[in-house]
């Protein structure tokens, strides 16, 4: 066989390596942002020569836009399979789902809206690039669900889309991105699922029309 030929382990040892990366890369983006994560410190906490990195992303640009498309795409999928789940509920039952079934998406996994936060916060470059790609779509999809909502008078109507939308996603997402805002307030871990209730709850009833 041709030393130019990978076999099907090759293959999956180069998946298994790449995928550790991007896990790595995910969880050090969120915590300490962009400007405060090296290549060489991804390499460290993977426990692999940071040239590695390279030879598989590139740039750490490079490897910080593929995180946050493989983050997204997942995102897309999940809330994607629960939107068919729960389209032949009567409306009050859908956004009750699908607010509960966000939050415990984002408390399982904080790792996008962390890194896309702190690229927001700053309006940095990176920003710029990813919002039509992948944050407008997420905006948009809210402001479709909720004017549905609106339109048949199940949530408040005196509320202008727009704003309506920013309120909606910075009361899914601001506590679980100030984690330890909520947790010291609250007492009360924010993936519990007891905190994923009463969050999912609480905006659901502030939402709804009387």
């Amino acid at each position: 066989m041709s030393a130019l030929v990978k076999t099907k382990s090759d293959v999956q040892e180069t998946e298994n390596i790449q995928q550790l990366i991007l896990n790595t890369a995910a969880d050090a983006f969120a915590e300490h942002g962009f400007s405060g994560t090296s290549l060489r410190d991804i390499g460290e906490l993977a426990g692999i020569n940071f040239q590695s990195i390279r030879y598989h992303f590139g740039s750490k640009e490079a490897l910080w836009e593929k995180v946050v498309e493989v983050l997204s795409r997942k995102g897309q999928e999940a809330g994607l399979h629960h939107e068919q789940a729960i389209a032949g509920l009567p409306l009050k039952d859908q956004l009750r789902a699908q607010v509960r079934a966000i939050i415990a998406y984002q408390a399982a996994n904080p790792n996008l809206n962390r890194i896309l936060m702190r690229e927001a916060m700053k309006n940095s470059e990176r920003y710029k690039r990813i919002y039509p790609l992948y944050v407008s779509g997420f905006l948009e999809l809210s402001q479709k669900f909720l004017g549905k909502l609106q339109k048949e008078g199940v949530v408040k109507k005196d509320i202008p889309i727009k704003d309506l939308v920013m309120i909606f996603t910075g009361a899914l997402n601001y506590r679980l991105i100030a984690q330890a805002t909520s947790e010291y307030y609250t007492k009360k871990s924010v993936d519990s699922d007891a905190a994923i209730e009463q969050h999912a709850a609480a905006l659901t009833n502030l939402l709804l029309a009387k």
